[in-house]
């Protein structure tokens, strides 16, 4: 099989949308840039913007924020929260917001998870901001698991793709196609 060269390339993810007190009002902003970072003994998160974000504004300001996984229904709102700005548009009534115990994080009843995040750590790139946050809450839909489990099927996240040509698309989560740390087991020699 032959290799090319590609300018760009980002493996589907999942698209988050990340809440923040802005000036002290409610403010929604969607990130392509998010992951999860030693799940043990705290979960931790990442996400990244464009360093101009107005979201990024109340994150530094308050030292929190939320992570809220969109499913794959909300396509038009979650789109709709990352192309326009909070500077000029009031996005609070987008979604139907509540919070835990912490005030200056603001979720989304219509995400079917949410976490509540404390700064621990902001990168700054040339162009982009990496808030690392460590998960004080999570909150998911009781009707997404299955005995106690995230079920990935009911959650249906919606998830974010960049093909080599710089263009983005949404996708949605596949099949299980095997078990982790399992797979491999066939290959160990006795």
């Amino acid at each position: 099989m032959a290799k090319i060269k590609v300018e760009h390339l980002a493996f589907p993810v999942p698209i988050c949308i990340v809440g923040a007190m802005v000036e002290g009002r409610i403010n929604y902003a969607t990130y392509g840039s998010f992951g999860l970072l030693a799940p043990r003994p705290k979960l931790h998160v990442y996400i990244g913007s464009q360093g101009s974000r107005y979201t990024n504004v109340g994150i530094r300001e308050n030292g929190y924020f939320s992570v809220n996984i969109p499913p794959v229904d909300l396509i038009q709102k979650t789109d709709y929260v990352g192309i326009v700005s909070g500077r000029k548009i009031d996005k609070s009534a987008v979604f139907k917001s509540f919070f835990g115990s912490v005030d200056k994080a603001p979720m989304i009843e219509e995400c079917r998870v949410n976490m509540v995040c404390r700064l621990v750590n902001t990168v700054d790139l040339p162009d982009r901001d990496v808030f690392f946050g460590e998960v004080l809450e999570t909150y998911v839909d009781e009707e997404c698991t299955d005995n106690g489990l995230l079920d990935y099927k009911k959650i249906d996240p919606l998830m974010y793709t960049l093909n080599g040509t710089g263009n983005a698309s949404y996708r949605r989560l596949g099949d299980v196609v095997g078990d982790a740390y399992r797979e491999g087991k066939a290959l160990i020699k006795s």
